[in-house]
């Protein structure tokens, strides 16, 4: 643990650059001084707060509510712009209007775009977890990214909850103050790609778990169950192997016939309802609609270790670009060597994500053979191992992507940080020091980034691709009289990641349906079928906000 000298060294200057020398590490620095008086004051009123435990976990996540909310004004609700971001909206909306899926419309063929099942049913690919949640805010507030902003917050509160069933409750606090940027500034709270439900779900696995086995409270079972469902139904893969180290040692603690009855009061009806939900999709209910995408459209498998899939007729360029260049190339590079920096960027970026800083990464590895035999991280630290390992699998690996694993995450990174605070250099408390200036630089660090970006008024989408001005396009047609269709033309020099093409769950109930230009000959059915709309041409290749009348 040499390099945690050196990072002592660079904290305490950065704090006293004054004292930067032989003798910063003398009984004045880590003493009975004025700043450790402030810091013990400090972590006695926060002790105070986290032993109310229920208020601890409930206020933070409305707190994190009301910080995002008050930042409305200055960084409005998120534009959509990638595939998933629009397969998630199709879904909420369909779940808003009362339906699991919809019909496959008369001209289907006009709207075929990635992630959206056109046949057997008109739906969005993936599981409902995300889906359910953004309904909810579609309903209660007329917005879907309401229900994102519901999500990120109650992600919070149970990873708090989570935090309090492992460690000391002012250490929980601690984890929920370090978890809250990505509550509030990540990508998770700033677009529909999600990874709040699943981390939910991972959160309510751990804590669940430590409540029945270390507490014997055997009615906290269907808190595991209830997680384990929305694992199933957000991130089924990650949560599979998420979960099995927990039900492993489940298992092997006995935790009676009660616990048992009660995850199969839950789990047993939740297996029902993803089966219901796989039915009205794809017609089967034990085929989710992930596979039947993959066998319709995808040429690259699901796992890696896979062979590719028949060669797919794709209906147009950016489904081509999509399933035939981009993914395939991820498939092809995730099956050599060069996957292993490929993923260590990848779990790099999720750590900036989860922490802001990988700083913190410090501890947690200085302390890892550690935590392996400590009791209050050992299962988390598997969890986490376990979720990591499970992305080699995949061609591809997004932060969401180990969203289950958060409460885990944050559960070793706090258990590191008392390790740490124990730590001493050449007999003096360095690690005392280091405990508490490594959160509160990271948090510093974290509050100033959103200042500067606030101060300079460049919310995350001010770089969003072209498609993120499907609105201003739909503006131009604002003034016109009666109903349109706007048929977008690609020339094949557009972004893979650039669709125009995405409609709501009623596309014939939209004042402007967005439609694929077939050609002259396929497209006489769209203007037979939507002979009493204003049909215009977008090329987005050459001019995003340029629309013409189609002759």
């Amino acid at each position: 643990m040499h390099y945690l000298s050196w990072l002592a060294v660079a904290a305490g200057a950065l704090f006293r650059p004054a004292m930067f020398g032989p003798a910063m590490f003398g009984p004045d620095r880590f003493g009975p001084g004025p700043e450790a008086r402030a810091w013990r004051r400090v972590e006695q009123m926060f002790g105070r707060v986290a032993r109310r435990r229920t208020l601890t976990w409930v206020g933070i996540g409305l707190l994190a509510l009301f910080l995002r909310g008050a930042l409305l004004p200055f960084w409005p609700a998120p534009t959509p712009i990638i595939y998933d971001e629009f397969a998630y909206l199709l879904q909420a909306d369909t779940f808003a209007h009362g339906r699991v899926a919809n019909p496959t419309h008369k001209i289907s063929q006009f709207f075929e775009s990635p992630y959206i099942l056109q046949r057997p049913t008109y739906a969005s690919k993936y599981p409902p977890a995300q889906g359910l949640a953004m309904a909810a805010g579609q309903t209660a507030f007329g917005d879907p990214w309401f229900g994102v902003w519901l999500s990120c917050a109650a992600m919070l509160s149970a990873v708090v909850w989570a935090l309090q069933g492992w460690l000391p409750p002012e250490w929980a606090l601690l984890g929920g103050a370090l978890a809250m940027p990505l509550a509030i500034s990540s990508y998770w709270m700033d677009s529909y790609w999600g990874g709040a439900v699943a981390a939910i779900g991972g959160a309510l696995v751990l804590g669940g778990y430590a409540r029945v086995v270390r507490q014997r409270k055997s009615v906290y079972a269907l808190a595991i169950a209830v997680g384990l469902a929305i694992l199933a139904n957000s991130r089924p893969w990650e949560g599979l192997v998420f979960s099995i180290p927990v039900v492993i040692a489940l298992i092997r603690s006995r935790p009676g016939w009660l616990a048992v009855a009660l995850s199969a009061l839950v789990l047993l009806p939740s297996a029902a309802a993803t089966g219901y939900f796989n039915y009205r999709v794809t017609g089967d209910p034990l085929r989710i609609p992930y596979i039947e995408y993959a066998k319709q459209y995808s040429l690259v498998p699901i796992f890696a270790f896979e062979p590719l899939n028949p060669p797919k007729p794709w209906p147009t360029p950016v489904m081509r670009d999509v399933h035939n260049n981009w993914e395939l190339k991820r498939w092809q590079e995730s099956r050599t060597w060069k996957l292993i920096p490929v993923r260590l960027e990848d779990w790099h970026r999720a750590a900036l994500a989860f922490f802001k800083n990988t700083i913190l990464l410090l501890p947690m590895l200085a302390f890892l053979p550690v935590m392996f035999r400590d009791r209050r991280s050992r299962l988390p630290l598997v969890c986490l191992l376990a979720t990591l390992a499970a992305t080699l699998a995949g061609i591809c690996c997004y932060t969401h992507y180990l969203a289950p694993a958060v409460p885990a995450a944050f559960i070793v990174l706090v258990q590191s940080l008392r390790h740490l605070q124990v730590w001493r250099l050449n007999g003096q408390p360095v690690g005392r020091f280091l405990s508490r200036a490594l959160p509160a630089v990271t948090l510093g660090l974290a509050i100033a980034s959103q200042a500067v970006i606030l101060i300079r008024q460049t919310p995350p989408d001010t770089a969003h691709a072209r498609n993120s001005r499907r609105a201003q396009v739909e503006d131009e047609l604002a003034d016109k009289a009666g109903q349109h269709v706007i048929l977008v033309r690609y020339s094949g020099t557009q972004s893979p990641h650039e669709e125009w093409v995405y409609n709501s769950a009623n596309i014939d109930s939209q004042e402007i349906v967005w439609a694929h230009d077939l050609g002259p000959e396929e497209n006489r059915k769209l203007l037979d079928y939507y002979k009493d709309r204003h049909i215009w041409l977008l090329k987005p290749d050459t001019d995003v906000l340029h629309l013409d009348l189609y002759r």
